[in-house]
């Protein structure tokens, strides 16, 4: 149900941001507001509680967002609280961002280093991703020391494993399949 409820929200207010021509603004508001709602488990409680009435928690909304965000933006918010849908507004966030990048050719990639890369090489292959898969690239970047060397690239549920230990494990598997 959560799956469904974040892409009939996000796609509801994807369309109405587009329509409206605020799709950029819409999804800068939306990130810091995934991030309120992700850090602030008891105010997402609250807003989510059946105990609590409408109207007192779109004076919560009011006193957090009225003015800070766009309008678009902060009716949604009282429409998802309205509808009891508030637990579920950091992942519509998420989803709306998803929207976003594929409508602006966006692709987020996690790059998988055994040693930090250089500016230089970070930038370079930056280059050759977004030339290869054509598309923006927003590049994440992480250290760990246990791939020995190589790097591993994932985006899209796509994991592109050069690493050492990938070798390795990849070798492993291929001389327990020929001695058992």
């Amino acid at each position: 149900m959560a799956e469904s409820v974040k892409n009939v929200y996000a796609e509801a207010l994807f369309q109405l941001c587009e329509e409206r021509g605020i799709t950029a603004e819409a999804d800068e508001e939306l990130d810091g507001i995934r991030e309120l709602f992700s850090a602030n488990e008891e105010y997402t409680r609250l807003l989510s509680s059946p105990l609590v009435g409408f109207d007192e928690k779109k004076k919560l909304l009011s006193a957090a967002f009225e003015g800070k965000v766009s309008d678009t933006v902060f009716d949604f918010l009282c429409v998802v609280t309205e509808k009891g849908r508030a637990g579920f507004t950091a992942e519509i966030c998420r989803e709306f961002r998803r929207l976003f990048y594929i409508k602006q050719g966006i692709l987020e990639v996690s790059v998988v280093t055994a040693m930090p890369l250089s500016e230089a090489l970070a930038d370079k292959l930056k280059a050759k991703l977004e030339s290869t898969l054509n598309k923006k690239i927003i590049m994440h970047t992480e250290v760990d020391k246990g791939l020995i060397g190589g790097i591993i690239v994932r985006y899209e549920g796509a994991e592109l494993d050069s690493s050492v230990r990938g070798r390795l494990d990849r070798l492993k598997s291929q001389i327990d399949g020929i001695i058992a």
